[in-house]
């Protein structure tokens, strides 16, 4: 999915490949690719200051995250540097609700998504995803300080790069 979800200040795209088949000894991952401040259509207002970005991922209907073992194994964040975008991001995860993975991404500093650059969080999931996922972001237009913006995005379903 691609935003503007018109409660949502930033673009978001949210893809999705199931786990497959893994090789003996090796676990399957689901993988997700959520890109955000990428906006094709030019639809978003520029720039918008971020201090939060917060994803819950909701597993599959009938799946549970499983308590012996991480459900999220893998994390990568991509990010060009530059002034404005936010010096350091961390990504903090959540799994105490077995029917929600929730992912926080919190910058060092406000970053001023402009339209030239995008942050790019990819991640691998043992648990089985469902389709609706809830975007909730600290964001404003501007330099104005940050409030709280909720909306939702759906995972599609796509091939990843390696």
């Amino acid at each position: 999915m691609t935003s503007p979800n018109p409660a949502l200040l930033l673009p978001y795209r949210l893809e999705h490949t199931p786990a497959t088949a893994a090789h003996p000894g090796e676990v399957a991952l689901n993988r997700v690719r959520l890109t955000i401040g990428d906006d094709p259509d030019g639809r978003a207002s520029w720039p918008v200051r971020c201090a939060r970005i917060a994803l819950d991922l909701p597993t599959a209907h009938g799946a549970a995250a499983r308590t012996e073992e991480p459900v999220i194994l893998r994390t990568r964040l991509e990010l060009e540097r530059g002034t404005g975008r936010g010096r350091q991001w961390l990504v903090e995860t959540t799994t105490t609700d077995p029917t929600v993975i929730t992912l926080t991404l919190n910058p060092a500093e406000p970053a001023t998504f402009d339209g030239t650059w995008t942050l790019t969080l990819t991640l691998g999931i043992s648990t089985p995803l469902g389709t609706q996922s809830r975007i909730t972001e600290d964001t404003a237009p501007g330099g104005s300080s940050p409030r709280r913006h909720a909306g939702t995005a759906t995972l599609t379903t796509t091939p990843l790069p390696n």
